[in-house]
């Protein structure tokens, strides 16, 4: 059997790629562990904290500077407007999206005639469409840029405005908690605007001559709204001279919660730590995949370095196993875990390096039971 150092050599390429992904895996496990304890203890601070506000009661400047919990319907002082469109809607944002049509290079590679060697030569075939874009497309560098010339910019910028008043009860709603409205609706209005060079059709406003034959150069305007005055909303955030503000925890997080709809306290907390939890999770299966990926790789140099090793040979042995390479890697992404909670959350801690440990602790019972089988024998 060779050596580690013989089988390095004959292997170092895929070697140092399955030690880039164990570096790797490693990495993100522990950073994505770490990120999920902090943000789990934070909103455990910011819960513990928290003070229940009614929204029709006064504001209590002595509460300044505190977490509080307040669940009410939005309210928007004045509307914001479009009126080149004739739009004006009461909510907390308005998002103007602006389209151009442009033209668009799509390249098909194909394989050309056959060469002396054997191969083939790969050449491109250009095509050219037009399409609705919402950010400008560079025509200088298409192939044939002869009759698919774009404009050098777009007349019209997308723009999102902000109601600068918004409150829930008597708070104000600041800056931070407004970003956090981005589940947008599309504003439906059958109010033609009084600028005839633009048309309307199906809620989408047209620059253009003929919106059924558009020409490169002509826009198309959307609308949409995020947070409409007199939705209900809960919000958990610092109280700061009556303007709800993120509030910073201990461990240095910004915590500012925003919900749609009426949530008591306990379901706001339980919703944000589900987010939370199936966040992390994605970020472990990621984690384990890229140290599985790092143990196939390494699977001749683990095999020599636990030969001698009963209690391993009964995972990595013989010939490359899949299902040993998973456990391997299932088995050390528990650890880094573990690791991560163990002060946070010890039992769970305990709980992770017993599940971790387990696939050896069997193989050493096996080899226990073989032992003694043959010493009976």
């Amino acid at each position: 059997m060779a050596s580690l150092a013989e089988e390095f050599q004959r292997s170092w390429v895929t070697s140092c790629i399955g030690l880039g992904l164990f570096a790797t895996g490693v990495w993100l496990l522990t950073w994505n562990e770490g990120r999920a304890v902090h943000h789990a203890y934070s909103l455990d601070e910011t819960y513990n904290n928290a003070i229940v506000l009614n929204p029709y009661d006064k504001i209590q400047p002595e509460l300044d500077g505190r977490v509080v919990y307040i669940s009410g319907n939005l309210v928007v002082d004045e509307p914001l407007t479009e009126p080149d469109y004739g739009i004006s809607i009461q909510a907390v944002k308005l998002k103007r999206r602006v389209q151009m049509y442009q033209w668009v290079e799509e390249r098909t590679p194909r394989d050309d005639d056959e060469t002396s060697a054997g191969s083939y030569n790969s050449i491109n075939d250009y095509y050219y469409v037009t399409e609705w874009r919402d950010k400008l497309v560079d025509s200088s560098s298409f192939y044939i840029r002869h009759n698919h010339e774009n404009p050098k910019e777009i007349p019209l910028k997308s723009v999102t405005d902000i109601a600068p008043l918004v409150r829930v009860g008597n708070l104000q709603v600041g800056n931070d908690i407004k970003h956090k409205f981005n589940e947008y609706i599309e504003v439906t209005s059958d109010e033609r605007p009084e600028n005839r060079d633009v048309k309307l059709h199906m809620g989408i406003y047209y620059h253009c001559e003929d919106i059924w034959n558009p020409e490169v150069g002509d826009i198309r305007v959307q609308f949409y709204y995020a947070g409409a005055a007199g939705e209900p909303v809960t919000i958990i955030a610092k109280q700061e001279s009556g303007v709800l503000v993120p509030y910073t925890t201990s461990k240095g997080h910004n915590i500012a919660l925003l919900r749609h709809g009426s949530l008591n306290i306990n379901q706001m907390f339980s919703a944000e730590h589900y987010d939370a939890k199936m966040e992390t999770w994605k970020l472990r299966g990621v984690g384990v995949f890229v140290l599985y990926a790092a143990s196939v790789c390494l699977a001749k140099l683990l095999k020599i370095i636990v030969r001698q090793t009963p209690i391993l040979s009964n995972i990595v042995s013989g010939e490359a196993s899949s299902f040993g390479n998973m456990v391997l890697a299932v088995s050390l992404s528990l650890l880094v875990i573990a690791t991560a909670w163990m002060f946070y959350r010890p039992m769970l801690g305990m709980g992770l390096i017993f599940a971790a440990v387990s696939p050896f602790l069997y193989c050493m019972m096996g080899v226990y039971n073989a032992a003694q089988n043959t010493h009976i024998n």
